[in-house]
């Protein structure tokens, strides 16, 4: 029996085109079509609704249930059955299988042989112990004059294959050691760095096991303070994965987290340019390797349009970061972007408004995220937001709504984990005064504000508060600006 609830994410996980074609599969089945009344309830029910059965007309809803799990996990397997190289090479196996069955040798031969091509192309090593492992069987059925070279020949491939798989998984095994270490200790660093694996490229018997090489080198270099060096082995890995773009094509996983680690160092660095340059080039990979994944192209642009606008955010170049807003807003018109996604932007372009000084836009954003129910998805904006929201009050003059702003901001954070935190009650405590001041008493508020939450505080309790929101400079400019 599948777990309660499984079948209702499963039915939940499917695109359009999946619903549209287990609708088509269905057709294919005999007997009665009861499941789907289950799969279009399910369908029509908002995620975490409780779902009640009994006005399905369905005899037994728990069998029912379960058969429409398994109908979808087997249109699912047709579905996707070439999808990836991996899945290609099992059809073939599967195929062999059944042709050996019917003792059509000459179709199971010309199946093993594009299957043995597609796994050395790809490094499939352990299903191409399986492929060469089928070639044997069916020389041995045959009994051709050519029998024994041909075995010969199979049994130096199997032990080149698992030679192969040792040496990737040594590299495996290393990178496993290092995650478990405190990087912080040079000296087993240093002693990692000297492990005879990481001597040369020349270690690496296989494609993925000189990626692991390059990755390897990276980490330890970078984490040894050798940044130029780990630059380069980083520099090389993309370079290699660059060299077989069908790999990318077919994961483009490595590749990207690659492209991701080296702006990561770039905008460390403050290499601003330099880190525009490689988020563009993460964008453009849909493009330049024909990705047919929906879900997965609409991740990376929404990462990078957000790493873009926090970017912006940071250099304080708004207007780039408005130029990038409109863009994005086409984006999220035309996509159904998860909720917590959606509200980042939300937030981001309520913050870049609120820095060019339209307000009025700024609150409609903001707006957005305090008036719709976005659970405990991005706990940390939606609190950020309320205190923009107070700030955006103020800037606009709404005092008497920014009094009741205060007490829905506090019945918020009350009710979202029990208490405040010290500086959340002190902006709750000014926000508050200042609903009830006169004009001439701003100023003074203002500098209390900034003795409370910075004075005598490290860096590090100084970048909590900032986080989201730099308090620090909009109170310097009130404290600049007031007379």
């Amino acid at each position: 029996m599948a777990k309660k609830g499984t079948v209702e994410k499963m039915v939940n996980s499917l695109d359009k085109a999946e619903k549209r074609y287990f609708r088509l599969f269905s057709e294919l089945q005999s007997g009665n079509k009861l499941y789907l009344r289950i799969f279009d309830k399910i369908g029509s029910t908002t995620n975490g609704e409780i779902i009640n059965y009994d006005d399905l007309q369905c005899a037994d809803p728990g069998v029912t249930k379960n058969y429409l799990g398994r109908l979808i996990l087997k249109s699912l397997k047709v579905y996707n059955e070439n999808k990836t190289k991996r899945s290609e090479i099992l059809h073939l196996l599967l195929e062999t299988e059944i042709m050996f069955q019917k003792e059509l040798h000459d179709v199971c031969l010309h199946k093993l042989k594009k299957a043995r091509k597609i796994a050395l192309k790809y490094e499939s090593y352990p299903l191409l112990l399986d492929i060469l492992g089928w070639e044997r069987r069916l020389i041995n059925t045959t009994a051709s004059s050519e029998a024994g070279k041909n075995i010969e020949e199979i049994m130096r491939l199997e032990s080149e294959t698992v030679d192969i798989l040792d040496n990737y998984n040594q590299y495996n095994q290393l990178l496993h050691q290092l995650m478990k270490q405190n990087f912080s200790q040079q000296n087993l660093m240093l002693d990692f760095l000297k492990h005879p694996l990481l001597k040369s490229e020349d270690c690496a018997r296989s494609f993925s096991a000189l990626t692991l090489y390059y990755y390897l080198n990276y980490i330890l270099n970078t984490v040894t303070s050798n940044g130029e060096k780990g630059r380069e082995a980083l520099r090389s890995l993309i370079s290699l994965m660059e060299s077989t773009p069908y790999r990318i094509e077919e994961n483009p996983d490595p590749y990207v987290t690659a492209l991701n680690n080296l702006m990561g160092m770039m905008l460390y660095n403050r290499e601003a340019n330099d880190a525009l340059e490689i988020l563009q080039k993460i964008r453009s990979i849909p493009g330049r390797y024909n990705l047919k994944q929906k879900d997965y192209v609409q991740r990376i642009f929404i990462k990078t349009y957000n790493v873009e606008l926090e970017l912006y955010r940071d250099l304080k170049e708004w207007t780039r970061a408005l130029e990038l807003m409109s863009e994005i807003s086409a984006f999220l018109d035309a996509q159904i972007v998860p909720d917590k996604y959606r509200l980042s932007f939300h937030y981001q372009f309520a913050y870049i408004y609120f820095q060019l000084k339209e307000y009025s836009q700024s609150l409609a954003m903001i707006n957005n995220i305090v008036n719709e129910n976005y659970g405990e998805e991005r706990a940390d904006l939606q609190t950020y937001a309320r205190f923009l929201l107070l700030m955006i009050h103020f800037e606009l003059g709404n005092i008497i709504v920014l009094k009741y702003a205060v007490e829905s901001t506090r019945r918020f954070l009350k009710k979202r984990r029990g208490s405040l935190l010290n500086f959340e009650s002190t902006l709750l405590r000014f926000f508050s005064r200042l609903s009830l001041s006169p004009a001439h008493e701003y100023k003074r508020l203002f500098k209390n504000l900034s003795i409370s939450l910075f004075q005598g505080h490290s860096d590090k309790q100084r970048a909590n508060i900032l986080d989201y929101v730099d308090f620090e400079s909009w109170i310097d400019t009130k404290l600049g600006g007031a007379a």
